[in-house]
């Protein structure tokens, strides 16, 4: 027979598992609502990450790679990303804190590039667009199309990268064309480049391109270690085995010192004569499409830690601080053993 002060104890133990119950149906359903709302006030975000994923996506519980790209477009809006985005001033925030590095430096930048300078174009430069990504045009010896370039620049400065991807870190970006010297291997435009994925400070993995004397983009991933990560038969031929520079483990180092203050960011370096040049950040990689490796890929969704991000490291306002409390504890109870808050 149970004691009096078992019997005492024993409605407060019901009501407390009631109360916990309680608590999980109401999280339940308010990461379904906020699915829903993704769902309706996101459609064209959400219908093409399900396209090149093939899964219904989930950006209100993201537990994938993909997923969680699709919601830190959606919620997460960091106003560091537009540092990030903004060419020009990544520059400035790497050599801010890591004065070795070096980066290539700028000659000019303006709003109209009928104003660049003639004596820049003469040479070996690069104009790009500070708040796009692949907006730039190489001139090599001084061969020029000018009415093009007038154009394309023009095109740039009219536009705002990234707006039907839900890239929305760009529209933060100062809005302007700059020219920047061409790095030079041999008397060729460099062709290496090492793309290191960073989630909570560690390396996920590297990809490193490389271009071919044709110009045609030569690819291959390493993990955290070098080590070679083969891609799955049938990949194609453009997945090629490329060397690491013996810098490598010191690029690794600078990539994770750099990226330290986001949950997750791909940060890109070249290498001339021995020499670590920071290329830029990518706050949306392939805009959150997953990679053809796929152990890479879910090591890298595995590792990045949403309770490091900026949405659930700041306080939120309105229903988002209801699903941020409420996604936080969903993110507890599935976090892998032994992994940190």
């Amino acid at each position: 027979m149970c004691s009096s002060g078992e019997k005492a104890c024993r409605p407060h133990m019901g009501a407390r598992g009631n109360t916990v119950s309680a608590l999980r149906m109401t999280d339940r359903t308010v990461l379904a609502l906020a699915r829903t709302w993704c769902f309706v006030r996101h459609p064209v975000i959400s219908v093409r990450t399900y396209n090149h994923s093939g899964v219904l996506p989930n950006p209100a519980k993201p537990a994938s790679y993909v997923d969680k790209f699709l919601w830190r477009k959606i919620f997460d809006h960091n106003p560091f990303f537009a540092t990030a985005c903004d060419k020009l001033a990544s520059k400035t925030y790497a050599l801010s804190v890591c004065p070795q590095l070096n980066t290539a430096k700028v000659l000019w930048s303006g709003h109209n590039a009928a104003l660049i300078p003639a004596e820049l174009l003469a040479g070996d430069v690069m104009v790009k667009a500070n708040h796009g990504c692949r907006w730039n045009m190489m001139i090599r010896n001084g061969e020029l199309d000018e009415a093009r370039l007038r154009r394309r620049a023009s095109r740039w400065m009219r536009r705002r990268y990234g707006k039907k991807f839900g890239e929305w870190a760009y529209k933060g970006a100062s809005r302007c064309i700059f020219v920047e010297e061409v790095l030079l291997e041999e008397g060729q435009p460099i062709r290496l480049e090492y793309k290191f994925h960073v989630s909570s400070g560690t390396t996920a993995y590297v990809y490193a391109t490389r271009r071919d004397e044709h110009g045609n983009e030569l690819k291959c991933h390493f993990d955290r270690d070098g080590h070679y990560a083969a891609p799955p038969a049938g990949s194609g031929d453009q997945w090629v085995k490329i060397d690491l520079p013996a810098s490598f483990l010191r690029m690794r180092e600078i990539a994770e010192t750099l990226t330290a203050p986001f949950d997750h960011m791909r940060c890109d370096f070249y290498q001339l004569n021995g020499e670590i040049f920071f290329s830029e950040f990518s706050v949306y990689p392939l805009s959150g499409k997953g990679i053809i490796n796929t152990r890479l890929r879910d090591l890298c969704g595995e590792t990045w830690d949403l309770r490091r991000s900026w949405f659930l490291t700041v306080p939120q306002t309105g229903w988002r601080k209801v699903y941020a409390a409420a996604l936080r504890r969903w993110l507890d109870a599935t976090a892998l053993p032994g992994k940190p808050a």
